[in-house]
């Protein structure tokens, strides 16, 4: 029997200093995914459920049995952005980001979008696999500012690339495909840890304890920090195994907290396949 990688995930997430929690995530033996929601009240907490609860799917498929692209459905989810905020005038300026590690016969592939991050720890050294799509990061990378320049500049929020219903939006998607092997430490988060919380801070707390262990160690650094915004974190290790998949899958933030708007954006008029009952799904 053919041995597949998977992930052994938990997931935390609080809304922080904010009034609510725009941030959503999902967690499941071959995907993990955080979606950090931008526009503004109910809005940005739509679009993150929205895209974590079309993705959840991928969640708790099977690796190498035909299943659907994870470009093709985050592509489909950008899509319903679209729709939902055509429908629902108030949800015009909703958008994501997206930053996903999805496990497929091949290995471990990263999907990222915007400034939430992706982290892989392999043999004690942490390694950021994702690249903010920001100003200030462009700007590092053109040597016109410096990370420590970044942190105070006034525009250091500015993302220039998210989900937010365009047709090019997808096109801006990072996919990378990720050196991972079992016994190595991913981790995805909203950067209300990663702009909290330093880098060498991170890679201390994230080797520590089982995943639950370490992400709630994370989100209480963060909020120790002190926080500056919503806290959501997943932590998965990877793995190698044979047989059937585990069935088990939970989802965080905006994502199980927000149901009523999300159905009404999972409406059963959009034509295609719906995910509507994942909206019932709660962490365990």
């Amino acid at each position: 029997m053919e041995t597949v990688l998977v992930l052994d995930s938990a997931a935390v997430s609080t809304r922080g200093p904010r009034p609510d929690n725009q941030d959503s995530a999902v967690g499941g033996p071959l995907l993990v995914a955080i979606a950090d929601g931008v526009g503004g009240n109910v809005g940005g907490a739509v679009a993150s459920s929205l895209v974590a609860t079309w993705l959840a799917p991928l969640a708790v498929g099977a690796p190498g049995d035909g299943a659907e692209d994870p470009v093709r459905v985050v592509a489909s989810a950008n899509e319903r952005i679209r729709a939902a905020y055509t429908e629902r005038p108030r949800l015009r300026t909703m958008a994501t980001t997206l930053t996903a590690v999805h496990a497929d016969a091949e290995g471990l592939v990263l999907l990222h979008i915007g400034d939430s991050r992706g982290y892989l720890l392999a043999d004690g050294e942490l390694r950021q696999v994702s690249t903010d799509h920001t100003l200030v990061q462009a700007l590092i990378d053109a040597g016109s500012l410096t990370p420590a320049e970044a942190k105070v500049h006034p525009q250091r929020s500015a993302v220039y690339a998210a989900l937010h219903g365009a047709d090019d939006d997808v096109a801006a998607l990072d996919v990378i495909r990720l050196d991972a092997h079992p016994g190595d430490r991913v981790m995805v988060c909203s950067d209300g840890l990663s702009d909290v919380v330093p880098a060498d801070v991170i890679a201390g707390l994230l080797g520590t304890g089982s995943p639950a262990e370490a992400a709630a160690t994370l989100r209480d650094a963060a909020l120790a920090g002190p926080p500056t915004d919503n806290i959501t974190v997943v932590v998965a290790d990877v793995r190698s195994i044979e047989g059937p998949l585990p069935l088990r899958l939970c989802t965080v933030g905006a994502a199980s907290e927000l149901r009523e708007e999300t159905a009404e954006a999972l409406e059963a008029d959009w034509p295609g396949p719906v995910p509507i009952g994942l909206v019932q799904h709660r962490p365990h």
